[in-house]
């Protein structure tokens, strides 16, 4: 196999894992060379630095001690100060340069941080148990089911650029991970809004609602009003698929996505009144949902009981209430201790 073919080979495995490798230092030069060439696709790089900015979360630095960093300057500064015509003294020679030095030190940390991933994207993120609702800049409301995220560009989101800067990067485009219901405003200048998700999957729409699901089991859009347009990475094989009010689009794990049409798009979103609506939804389904919302660990002893379903909507205001109403409801008996749960027959 070519240099080539191994590079393009590296680029369809290209996620978070690969990448906080290569964050770490930990990445092989052909792997470097197949993250560059990612990258110099525009619709990878706000997942480049969501990611980015998620592994510096979890890598922190040690801080800059600038109190003691400004003292050491400052000493130096105290100089008795020459009349005029004089020759410069080494010792104000010397502080020439330092002031010099610290001003171009200034400039390029404020260049440094200005394009920043912290400071160019806003991040917006719920906790385990958590929902919680966010107007964007543009006037579009966004509500977040628990253990989710949502990032946006800090500066001109929804902003009417002139040309050519409008043209450079889409200013209401979103990076959603986990679970959210959209309300997106249509602006007189017919502004797109995008949703990215981590498996590549783009919805692009003007004014709409939907619900988006964005996890590790599943990615989902189910739209209720107005139109969306679902488009997959350039590498899938199928055209880009437009949606209408009613439907319900899956991303399989083979990367196809699938249409089917419900008669209450709105029930996907009941999550926002603490509300669970299941489908011949089995236990161990409601396990992952557990684990995701909640973030406990679930086990069941038996695989049956695992393979067991339930059908309805219910009321639950926390993981309390929807763990002892699956137990009511199968006829089983569960233990909890802190954040493990256990079903049993």
């Amino acid at each position: 196999m070519s240099s080539r073919q191994t590079t393009q080979r590296m680029e369809e495995i290209i996620d978070k894992a690969f990448l906080f490798g290569y964050f770490s230092g930990n990445a092989s030069p052909l792997q470097k060379k197949a993250i560059e060439t990612w990258l110099a696709k525009p619709e990878h790089r706000a997942l480049y630095y969501a990611w980015l900015h998620e592994w510096e979360l979890s890598h922190l630095q040690v801080a800059p001690d600038w109190q003691r960093a400004f003292d050491r300057v400052a000493e130096r500064v105290e100089a008795p100060v020459s009349t005029p015509g004089d020759a410069p003294s080494a010792r104000e020679r010397r502080l020439s340069r330092y002031v010099w030095l610290a001003a171009a030190s200034f400039v390029l940390l404020l260049g440094t941080w200005m394009f920043h991933p912290v400071l160019l994207y806003q991040t917006v993120r719920t906790g385990f148990g958590e929902v919680r609702t966010l107007a964007l800049p543009d006037g579009s409301v966004v509500t977040l089911n628990a253990n989710s995220s949502l990032q946006y560009a800090r500066f001109g989101f929804g902003a009417d650029w002139p040309a050519p800067l409008n043209s450079l990067q889409p200013t209401r485009e979103t990076l959603l991970t986990g679970e959210a219901d959209f309300d997106v405003r249509h602006l007189p200048n017919h502004q797109r809004f995008v949703v990215r998700t981590a498996r590549g999957l783009r919805v692009t729409v003007l004014g709409t609602q939907f619900t988006v699901l964005s996890r590790t089991r599943k990615t989902q859009v189910a739209l209720r009003s107005g139109r969306v347009q679902l488009t997959l990475p350039e590498k899938a094989t199928q055209p880009p698929l437009l949606m209408r009010p009613g439907d319900l689009v899956t991303l399989e794990p083979t990367g196809r996505l699938t249409r089917r049409h419900t008669l209450q798009p709105e029930r996907l979103a009941e999550w926002k009144q603490r509300r669970f609506t299941f489908e011949k939804t089995s236990l161990a389904e409601v396990a992952l949902l557990l684990e995701e919302t909640y973030g406990l660990r679930v086990t069941i002893e038996d695989p049956a009981l695992a393979s067991r379903t339930i059908s309805g909507s219910f009321q639950a205001r926390n993981a309390d209430e929807l763990i002892s109403l699956m137990a009511e409801l199968l006829e089983i008996n569960y233990a909890r201790d802190n954040d493990h749960v256990t079903f049993t027959e």
